[in-house]
């Protein structure tokens, strides 16, 4: 992945995120994550996301199969928990709720199982969903801050720079909710989702809790 860029939650960093997953002159899936700056924290995550699991759609052996697929990856502007990026760019438990969905990989609120590499939604309030505030990110490892204080690093699209590692104490998250790949050889499951997940949907209505989000997900 690139480095810096700058941070912006514009209609333009949406069109180059778009431009940055081609999917139009092949059956095949091209990322350029340079095309998508500046950048935001769910379009970068996700573009971690395909890079990881391009491997697996590149060797799906029937091209009808694998151009479905490569289209439904697709960034066009999808409302939250629609489509494929709607899911992960919506508030509430985007991506866990991705991974337990298609089955690709699982959840967990435990920091102790943590491990590098790991995809992390962040919420700063206790709000999750309508009123959130939170942050799409990449767990790195735990750290001090700058001042001393034990908290966690990550990667993400951060403010103002864009791309980079960014470290923030514990006593700043109010939730931290861990997911894992650990199926990406399970890709051709993504085209069984259903068009829309409500449950993401209402997130632009209302707030969820940590009970509601556990029966949504997998979390062990």
């Amino acid at each position: 992945m690139p480095a810096g860029g700058g941070y912006a939650v514009t209609r333009e960093a949406s069109l180059n995120l778009s431009k940055a997953i081609q999917t139009e002159t092949s059956p095949t899936l091209s990322l350029d994550p340079k095309a998508a700056q500046p950048s935001y924290c769910s379009g970068a995550t996700y573009l971690v996301l395909l890079a990881a699991l391009q491997p697996h759609i590149d060797s799906i052996p029937d091209p009808q199969k694998r151009a479905n697929l490569v289209r439904r990856l697709r960034v066009e502007g999808q409302s939250d928990g629609v489509g494929l990026w709607g899911r992960w760019n919506s508030n509430g438990p985007c991506m866990a709720v991705w991974f337990a969905e298609s089955g690709l990989g699982r959840s967990f609120w435990d920091y102790e199982s943590a491990q590098p590499g790991d995809f992390l939604k962040l919420w700063w309030t206790d709000s999750m969903g309508r009123d959130e505030a939170g942050h799409s990110v990449v767990f790195l490892r735990y750290t001090a801050t700058p001042e001393g204080d034990p908290g966690l690093e990550f990667w993400s699209s951060n403010k103002p720079l864009g791309y980079g590692k960014k470290v923030v104490p514990f006593t700043k998250v109010r939730h931290a909710l861990f997911s894992r790949c650990e199926h990406p050889e399970r890709v051709l499951q993504l085209l069984d989702l259903p068009e829309r997940n409500d449950f993401l949907a209402s997130m632009l209505k209302r707030n969820t809790t940590e009970n509601e989000i556990n029966r949504k997900i997998s979390t062990r």
